[in-house]
């Protein structure tokens, strides 16, 4: 057999703590400066990992999307990020699906992520699948660092 058509199929599963070293280098790599630093990562997923999903081939962690639930039942995608060498397969994509998804068999009434207005590629994406802009704000992560609010709605509120 050709190695070279014989690709191995995504899996797409929850992450465990043993995830934590690569989502951060994932983290790292795609958001420099803004990334999660390991121990803020540590303890979110202490509080919402449960819900956090991630993609992988042969064992690689390719992508993550780390998904925090709200007593006031909405899902927040704290970090959504692919790889760079793994971008333009549809991971993205599916993990944002798949995020929507468990936010939907959890009863949230929506699902809501901040993108930097412009970050059109993010943006792009989310529109696609149906976010919807919700508000702006000039100082989300702090000074010169401006944020949209997109929400995606799965329930009348």
């Amino acid at each position: 057999m050709d190695s070279a058509t014989t690709a191995t199929a995504p899996v797409y599963r929850f992450a465990c703590l043993a995830d934590l070293a690569d989502v951060a280098a994932i983290e790292a790599e795609r958001f420099g400066d803004q990334a999660y630093p390991y121990f803020v990562l540590r303890q979110l997923f202490d509080l919402h990992g449960a819900n956090w999903l991630i993609v992988e081939v042969d064992g690689v962690v390719l992508g993550h999307v780390l998904v925090a639930l709200t007593p006031d039942r909405r899902g927040w995608l704290l970090s959504l990020a692919v790889s760079t060498r793994s971008c333009g397969r549809g991971y993205g994509s599916t993990l944002l699906a798949e995020a929507i998804s468990l936010c939907r068999q959890r009863a949230m009434r929506s699902v809501l992520i901040t993108v930097r207005p412009t970050n059109r590629t993010a943006y792009d994406l989310y529109r696609r699948i149906g976010f919807a802009w919700t508000g702006y704000e000039e100082r989300y992560f702090g000074a010169g660092e401006p944020r949209d609010v997109l929400e995606y709605k799965l329930a009348s509120a």
